[in-house]
This record gives structure tokens, sequence and C-alpha cells, in this order.
């Protein structure tokens, strides 16, 4: 019994010590360290993000088409418009200065983003 009690409290813990995904969260400047894009995320206060993404390649800024984030994913679709390449990416966070995207497009995988700088101390939430 006590096993199962110590497994549920860690559980509970767990789950209240996970960062969710929030627009507080997101805000700041984020880099892939040239394996993708970098992303700045703004508009926290207004609930209405305002996402810049610019090719770590080309050093051109990638349009974005749409963002939807619930409680544990950022998703956003973009198009770099030079090439026609539309991508789906979900941000998935890993700890408050790291997150990895899962994308899907014709050149599939996963790109590890960490933050460079925020406008707030981030909190677990």
């Amino acid at each position: 019994m006590k096993k199962v009690l110590v497994l549920l409290l860690g559980l509970v813990f767990f789950n209240t010590s996970a960062q969710k995904m929030s627009p507080a969260y997101l805000e700041g400047q984020w880099t892939s360290n040239g394996e993708g894009t970098e992303i700045t995320i703004e508009g926290a206060n207004k609930n209405k993000l305002i996402i810049t993404e610019v090719s770590s390649y080309s050093g051109r800024e990638v349009k974005v088409l749409r963002y939807y984030m619930d409680k544990k994913n950022l998703y956003i679709e973009t198009l770099f418009e030079p090439k026609n390449f539309k991508a789906i990416a979900k941000f998935i966070i890993i700890d408050n200065n790291t997150m990895v995207a899962d994308v899907i497009s014709d050149a599939p995988g996963q790109v590890i983003y960490k933050r460079l700088t925020t406008n707030k101390t981030i909190k677990n939430e």
C-alpha cells in the first residue's frame, strides 16, 4: 500500500511541476543553432502571439500561415515562399529553456530549440 501511495504522490508531483505551454512561456527568442529557423515570439500579454521565423540557412523570413496552441503543444504551419516549401511543426516542451519541434514536411525530422532571451522569468505553471 505504501508503494502505491508513493507512486500516486510522485505522479501528482510530476504533473503539477511540468511546464505547460502558454503564451508567457513561449515569449522570447529561440534558436535551433543553424538547424532550421530562429523564432521570435511576442504578444503574450494580449493572448495573440506574433511569431516571426527566419531561416537559419538563407536568413530569409519564413511566412507563418497559422498557429494553434493547447496546454502541451504549439503547432505552427509555415511556408518558405522562395522554394514553396510548406511545413507543420509540433513544438513540445523539454524544460524551461528547451523545446523540440517535430516537423512534418518533404524533409521531416526533429529540431531542438533553445531559448536565447525572454521578457519574463519563467515559472512552472
